[in-house]
């Protein structure tokens, strides 16, 4: 049985095949965009289990319905061969299977088991790193990264994975120190590129964000259209917080939307940082109407809800209230049909946040502070990120705000001033505030160290 470049062993492979799964593993790692010789090598080479089981993998991952219904015959011609498959295959299939069927937490353990078993398997790696973060479980992500490291420690790519799980873990230091090393190792690595966007974001340290981005952006040519959009996405987000929202809205219009608009992750980027640039009293012209072009389609899919929340938000911005209205009915038929592992993040989380976003676009500000403010305790069991959900958080602080929740809209800005001290934006909100609550030398103050962080921002 021949072996791949990992030196692990592949059920009923020829050359051509070991060739072809150590090319799509660089690219499965390196968020590469050349896939399309491996999907054509599948459909030909039937009688090879992983690589239909990769193939179906990728065709998962896009959270498309036609991409998903191609994965189910992939599996299945898996599944002809099963009596063919090592026990890693095997395993492989019993998580791919789950995963398709929708049971999120038996596919999880299923890739946890084979990284555990097989940490030089780091397909499957990657993918249980995945599938944890899409039921925010940043705990199992991390777990999956400390089993892989030893066999894999001069990989780059590991150090990567394992530096996103630390800040997600809140372990803001380690995850620099190994998105650095990682860097290091492999300086096309956009993945740790990411994590040390997101430690510098979570600390607030704009300048140094901004130039770990743009000095590593020249490599994100090769990357595909999730990475690129996405690293894209995190560089507008320091110049938004950093007085530049030009710069922000230049980078939606050149870089963030665009590169195919058909993709859900390329539109939910497209949404949140418009949403970002609203709030921060930016004029989007028709961008909306433009996206949600994109996200009609979409109304019943329900893959996640983290993608069904922002797609919904996009259409009510838009204006398309015939579709945000179908799209509710639609979600909350999905949490009824809720599993138990996934319950709280429809039921509790989906579906108030839902409601609380259309309230927030039509500006029944009362409302969406009562709805988001209802679902954030439960929001990181939808999945996606930090700071992705961010976003939910800045629009239930920004309906507290306009509702006049004068006392809860301070004690957020308080706490988000403490986390990131050097954002002139919630100075100004800090002042809006003490105003209204009489406290005018705390306004005062707050104006001041506005203007002064707004004058450095405009210096550099």
């Amino acid at each position: 049985m021949l072996t791949d470049s990992q030196g692990l062993p592949v059920a009923n492979a020829d050359a051509s095949a070991i060739k072809a799964l150590d090319h799509v593993l660089g690219q499965w790692l390196g968020y590469g965009k050349d896939f399309a010789p491996f999907m054509m090598l599948a459909a030909h080479a039937t009688g090879v289990p992983l690589v239909q089981m990769q193939a179906a993998a990728l065709n998962i991952t896009m959270d498309d319905p036609a991409a998903h219904r191609a994965a189910g015959g992939q599996i299945a011609l898996a599944e002809a061969r099963a009596a063919d498959m090592t026990e890693r295959e095997r395993t492989w299939l019993r998580g791919l299977s789950a995963w398709h069927g929708g049971t999120l937490d038996a596919a999880a353990g299923a890739f946890d088991d084979l990284a555990r078993a097989w940490p030089r398997d780091l397909f499957a790696a990657k993918l249980a790193q995945l599938l944890y973060f899409n039921q925010g479980d940043a705990e199992g992500m991390l777990r999956v990264a400390d089993m892989i490291v030893p066999a894999n420690d001069g990989n780059g790519f590991v150090h990567g994975m394992r530096a996103f799980a630390l800040e997600e873990m809140n372990r803001l230091e380690e995850a620099e120190e190994e998105a650095r090393r990682a860097v290091a190792i492999n300086r096309n690595d956009p993945w740790a590129h990411h994590a040390g966007a997101h430690v510098m974001e979570t600390q607030g340290r704009l300048d140094d964000g901004i130039a770990w981005m743009e000095g590593l952006a020249d490599t994100w040519d090769a990357c595909n259209s999730f990475m690129y959009t996405h690293n894209w996405w995190h560089t507008a987000l320091f110049h938004i917080d950093s007085e530049r929202t030009d710069a922000a809205l230049a980078l939606y219009d050149q870089r963030v939307w665009g590169a195919w608009k058909e993709f859900c992750q390329d539109q939910i980027n497209a949404v949140s940082l418009l949403a970002r640039l609203e709030l921060r009293g930016v004029d989007v012209g028709a961008r909306w109407q433009d996206l949600a072009a994109y996200l009609l389609p979409r109304l019943h899919e329900h893959f996640s809800p983290f993608l069904d929340l922002q797609y919904l938000y996009g259409l009510a911005r838009a204006g398309e209230n015939a579709a945000v209205t179908e799209m509710l009915a639609s979600l909350e038929d999905r949490a009824v049909r809720a599993r138990p592992f996934e319950r709280t993040a429809w039921v509790e989380a989906a579906v108030p946040a839902a409601h609380g976003l259309a309230a927030h676009a039509k500006g029944d500000w009362a409302m969406a502070a009562q709805l988001l403010g209802e679902s954030l305790p439960h929001l990181q069991t939808i999945g996606g990120s930090h700071a992705q959900r961010a976003l939910f958080g800045a629009l239930w602080l920004d309906a507290l705000i306009k509702a006049e929740w004068n006392d809860r809209a301070l004690a957020e800005l308080l706490a988000n001033d403490h986390d990131r001290g050097n954002i002139a934006h919630t100075k100004r909100d800090l002042a809006t505030i003490y105003t209204r609550l009489g406290r005018a030398e705390d306004a005062l103050t707050a104006r001041q160290q506005a203007e002064r962080l707004a004058r450095h921002y405009r210096a550099t």
